[in-house]
């Protein structure tokens, strides 16, 4: 094994743990928001911190250094069909995020951003707006779908089935 494809691939897989490690609290952080919905916005904007922070530079970092790593080792995606795929999917799932769940949870924190009006005397609070509740859903099935698909590049890199 050559030091430079040792070297490209220590830091595709370091870049990896680091960037996407922090996802793994994503739903936690999401299901205590639920209990405590007066701590929501803070939840949301934690989440999105860490999404702007770590994860979306630290994909970028993996992406990088997945190429350095194929140029180094001399794959071609062209003849490794689990390469194609994987690299495929990495680019679905960064779109997504970018383009789809990150606007979602963004929409949710401004959403949350001001307290509810107070109910009227004799009233209970009312329940969050049928649009978050939707919002919630959305950012969930997408949280799934993103997760899922880490772990489907995971095992492709792993496996290497075709």
């Amino acid at each position: 094994m050559d030091w430079l494809g040792t070297l490209f691939l220590y830091l595709h897989v370091g870049g990896a743990i680091a960037a996407f490690g922090p996802t793994i609290a994503f739903p936690f952080i999401g299901a205590k928001a639920a209990q405590e919905p007066m701590h929501g916005n803070f939840a949301l904007r934690v989440s999105d911190f860490i999404n702007s922070r770590i994860v979306e530079p630290g994909a970028i970092f993996v992406f990088l250094t997945g190429v350095g790593l194929i140029g180094a080792r001399g794959l071609s995606p062209l003849e490794h069909l689990w390469l194609a795929v994987a690299i495929i999917l990495f680019l679905i799932t960064f779109a997504y995020s970018k383009l789809v769940q990150v606007q979602t949870v963004r929409k949710m924190i401004a959403m949350t951003s001001q307290p509810p009006p107070p109910p009227a005397p004799g009233e209970a609070p009312a329940g969050p707006p049928l649009e978050f509740v939707a919002l919630s859903t959305k950012a969930q099935r997408g949280g799934i779908f993103l997760t899922a698909n880490m772990f489907l590049i995971l095992a492709l890199m792993i496996v290497k089935p075709f």
